[in-house]
């Protein structure tokens, strides 16, 4: 195929643009173009034409012109053409009409406007061109609309007076003078324009010539160098030249988008660049339109998973496709299948999938045997019909494990790459070596990549856990666990309410549906330390294997990206308020991520006393109960009991029909959010009596930990069932034995369980229970 005739018309798409003095005999897309070039020019017999480009300042014309086209953005030195070829567009001049970026056209030929060039000169000037009989030798600068008066101008007069060489030393210095010149008006030099065939054009005739209407002149456009590091020199370094090249090579990243009639795809050493591919040979109509000079196997293209957008990538689009798939049934945009009843049953199946930990695609008669317990008159038919209808419309992976690298598929394509002499490019991350959540932003240092002999892949959980460091390695001699680190710098109110959250199975289920802002860290190494949610995941599955309940699997979640998000307004190494961070924290996630775990439907109805007129609002909104115990005159309140009062509140308001101020407010939830939060207001030395279980609207809700401040210092309880509690201070953790209810409990460190909560709680979160 290769050899027809047909094929020598080809788009050849590259992976290499520049030539490089390392690799003289490799193929690149200029190398391709100028053998374009070459055989254009034997079948036409057209001349080929060298275009130099101009550079200021002029003084360094000489090496300017040595710089590659790499430092200019692009532009070479100088461009061989020839009419007829192939050219593409480098800059967008009018997209709306056909001229754009990477847009192929036909090279008709230059436009030199050089018969009177007017600038304004002072004798110095004239001076750096070196003129020999009236004939400039070397380039001058202007400010005038012509930048620059090339070499090989003749200078035919000074302020309209016929230019003599006798003369030029009497011009007085520094002052300027109107001089005309002729330019040179043929190649090599820069032309006005270089007109092109636009097959695509449809603006005007800019040219106004009959049989002309495709042709558009291009101006040549300026280029900057590119700074590397520090220079001496503030003026500007420039290189104007034609934003044309050859049409008949490109690199994949210049084509993104065309379509080509034909194409060979030749990027051999590219492979690994995740994309770059399938963009190269998506570029035809048909199959038989494509020549893949070297075809990459299968290891070539799995080496992009050492990438760490490409597993985000897959996260991200994995993620779109549950979001699309459940509006798509909740909404029933025309599928007669998704009733009421059916989308209960899906939203069950992938609720009880969250809780226990199972795959709706691999434990499917768990599920089916789970789900009947809740739905009895249900048949176990229709139950499979839902749960197959998810795996076919793929909402299944909302309750699937992040996309991740095994620690043997690691180990082999990192081996395959130093095989294959590629540079590798597996993850770089940087991480604060000092870094907790909520902490400081120190000094980023940049971290060796695991070697072999660690066996520890970036994104594999912890293998072994004698990894951990001695500050976040737990005690299991002691039964004791690790927090997070305050590290000194008063972050416990942002280590106390995560800690707090990632006991809740919906916050779990919410980091799990957002997989693809994951993180991923998964214990990868911290300069001798751990990931400090990875720690904490530890100390949830110790607490959990101690008292021998199902392991939890925190998902690596960005809370170290949210933190930091939030920390601009809140000022390190003092004391905050945690209900407030919780607040913010909640806030910047409905906002980002649209988590809605913490929300529900309120219905408010105002009721005046007087006139007994009521105003009646239903509401979306976030329900944060707030208990205030100044206001409270009993020594001691149950939390069942001081919801019941947020329920019905007396407030001093001005009713709207009489203006008296006696006002009735009654909520009630109809639509119950998964997390309750309370806050407590303690202006008092009052107590709390905390109830286990606490009833809202028949739905019955479970206590999952607490936020505390006592000593100017946040706690966290966190709950891992009801007879075993876990203390967190910071990374002290101990456990706790016994019912919340019991007067007697085991004494900690610092203080009992009992007393922090009941004295000292300030954000209690109770989460909904499921029906079982």
């Amino acid at each position: 195929m290769k050899m027809d005739g047909k094929w020598n018309s080809a788009h050849i798409i590259h992976g290499y643009h520049f030539h490089s003095k390392n690799h003289e005999n490799r193929s690149t897309v200029e190398s391709e173009n100028a053998k374009a070039l070459l055989r254009h020019h034997k079948i036409t017999g057209n001349p080929i034409m060298r275009i130099d480009s101009i550079h200021r300042p002029a003084a360094k014309e000489n090496k300017l012109r040595a710089m590659s086209a790499k430092e200019f953005e692009g532009a070479p030195p100088s461009w061989h053409a020839c009419r007829g070829m192939r050219v593409m567009l480098l800059r967008n001049i009018a997209p709306s009409i056909g001229l754009y970026n990477g847009s192929l056209h036909t090279l008709v030929g230059p436009i030199y406007n050089r018969d009177s060039i007017v600038a304004s000169l002072t004798s110095a000037d004239l001076k750096t061109g070196e003129l020999q009989d009236c004939i400039t030798t070397k380039p001058i600068d202007t400010c005038g609309k012509v930048q620059q008066i090339p070499p090989k101008s003749v200078l035919l007069s000074v302020d309209d007076v016929p230019y003599c060489k006798d003369t030029v030393d009497e011009f007085p210095s520094g002052v300027h003078m109107t001089c005309k010149f002729q330019g040179p008006s043929n190649p090599p030099e820069m032309p006005d324009f270089m007109v092109i065939e636009a097959s695509n054009y449809s603006g005007p005739n800019i040219l106004r010539l009959p049989g002309c209407e495709n042709y558009v002149p291009i101006p040549p456009v300026e280029s900057y160098k590119q700074k590397a590091g520090k220079t001496k020199s503030n003026i500007p370094m420039i290189r104007i030249a034609l934003p044309l090249e050859g049409g008949d090579a490109a690199t994949s990243f210049k084509g993104q988008g065309a379509n080509f009639p034909l194409a060979e795809v030749d990027l051999d050493g590219w492979f690994h660049v995740p994309g770059i591919f399938l963009v190269a040979i998506s570029r035809v109509r048909s199959p038989a339109h494509l020549h893949i000079r070297t075809f990459p196997n299968y290891m070539d293209l799995k080496v992009q998973r050492l990438k760490e957008n490409v597993l985000d990538a897959q996260a991200f689009e994995e993620a779109v496709k549950v979001k699309s798939e459940r509006m798509y049934r909740h909404k029933n945009c025309g599928d007669p299948f998704w009733t009421t009843h059916y989308n209960d049953l899906a939203n069950s199946i992938i609720d009880q999938a969250f809780a226990k930990r199972l795959s709706i695609k691999k434990d499917k008669e768990e599920l089916i045997r789970i789900v009947q317990l809740m739905f009895i008159d249900t048949d176990t038919n229709v139950i499979m019909r839902v749960l197959e209808k998810l795996i076919e419309t793929q909402e299944y992976l909302v309750a699937e494990a992040a996309p991740h690298i095994s620690q043997e598929d690691y180990e082999t394509l990192t081996n395959y790459q130093k095989n294959k002499s590629v540079k590798p490019k597996v993850l770089k991350r940087q991480f604060d070596d000092k870094l907790s959540l909520g902490g400081p932003s120190c000094d980023i240092k940049k971290r060796k990549l695991p070697t072999p002999k660690q066996k520890l892949s970036p994104l594999d959980p912890i293998p072994n856990e004698n990894l951990l460091s001695l500050k976040t390695r737990p005690d299991i001699s002691r039964q004791t666990f690790k927090g997070l680190q305050n590290s000194g710098n008063n972050v416990c109110f942002l280590n106390a309410p995560i800690i707090a959250l990632c006991h809740t199975r919906s916050f779990d289920a919410f980091l799990r549906e957002c997989q693809y802002l994951h993180q991923q860290c998964s214990g990868y190494h911290l300069q001798n330390e751990i990931c400090p949610l990875c720690a904490l995941n530890e100390v949830v599955n110790r607490a959990y294997r101690h008292h021998n309940l199902p392991l939890r699997d925190l998902p690596k979640m960005p809370i170290i990206k949210l933190t930091e998000s939030l920390l601009p307004g809140w000022r390190l190494g003092i004391e905050h308020d945690a209900d407030e961070f919780l607040v913010k924290l909640f806030d910047l996630l409905d906002q980002t991520y649209d988590c809605q775990i913490h929300k529900g439907t309120v219905k408010t109805t105002k009721t005046c006393q007087s006139c007994s007129s009521s105003k009646i609002k239903e509401q979306f909104r976030s329900q944060r109960i707030l208990i205030n115990l100044v206001d409270i005159e009993e020594a001691q309140i149950r939390i069942q009991e001081g919801i019941n009062k947020w329920l019905m509140e007396q407030k001093l308001l001005n009713c709207e029909h009489c203006g008296e101020k006696l006002h009735e407010v009654k909520r009630e939830l109809v639509r119950p959010p998964s997390l309750l939060i309370i806050n407590i207001h303690r202006r008092a030395q009052k107590r709390i009596s905390l109830d286990n279980n606490i009833f809202i609207n028949n739905e019955t809700y479970e206590f999952k930990a607490s936020v505390n401040h006592h000593h100017q210092h946040y706690t966290t309880v966190g709950c891992v069932d009801n007879n075993h509690y876990i203390f967190y201070s910071d990374e002290r953790v101990q456990l706790c034995h016994g019912n919340l209810e019991e007067t007697e409990q085991q004494n900690f460190s610092i203080n009992t369980v009992r007393t922090p909560l009941e004295e000292c709680a300030i954000v209690l979160i109770y989460e909904r229970q499921l029906h079982l």
